[in-house]
């Protein structure tokens, strides 16, 4: 077994996207793990050590939950998190959201208005905000490409604000992760 004791176990097909993950989690000061042999997930991991798993979107419904279950016997408070897309970047922000936990804000959870193509988060306080936009650009399996962007990354006054997606962000796959002082969301940009 490894000297490094993960807390987070990423299971999916690709291995770009897995390693893509890994490495900004671990860019983060996060310990982190992937594989994408589902028959064995574990590896040489110990359940007890893990606190996320993140299961990618091509692995089988009967697959995930035969790997919960074999999990939760060994780690009954392991949370599972199902990714919403092969994008690293966005898979990495729900691992770290699922290991922080919830935390409140100062005022409500973002919404995204399709009429405006803008993310809309209220707050009652002044915050830290990192607004973050991903969308798939090739749905090639196992190794579908993305972009992202930050649309921002600073400490807004109290109030209503609003962050305006750039025409390049196709909606057809597109999704966001917001980030205020230790609350994060990640959720898809439905039209």
């Amino acid at each position: 077994m490894s000297t490094e004791t993960p807390s987070i176990l990423i299971v999916g097909r690709s291995r770009l996207v897995l390693d893509g993950a890994v490495e900004i989690l671990r860019q983060r000061g996060l310990t982190a793990t992937a594989t994408n042999d589902v028959e064995n997930p574990r590896g040489d991991t110990d359940p007890r050590e893990l606190r996320v798993v993140v299961f990618g979107g091509q692995i089988p419904p009967d697959k995930k939950a035969e790997i919960r279950a074999d999990m939760e016997t060994l780690s009954p408070g392991l949370k599972f998190v199902q990714g919403l897309a092969g994008i690293p970047g966005l898979v990495a922000d729900q691992a770290q959201t699922a290991l922080d936990g919830e935390c409140l804000i100062p005022g409500q959870a973002p919404i995204f208005d399709a009429g405006r193509r803008a993310i809309i988060l209220s707050t009652f306080a002044p915050l830290d905000v990192t607004v973050t936009v991903y969308w798939a650009t090739e749905f090639v399996p196992p190794d579908p490409k993305s972009e992202s962007l930050v649309l921002a990354d600073q400490h807004l006054p109290a109030g209503e604000h609003s962050f305006v997606l750039p025409a390049e962000v196709n909606l057809d796959a597109a999704f966001a992760t917001v980030r205020a002082s230790g609350a994060s969301w990640s959720f898809r940009l439905a039209k």
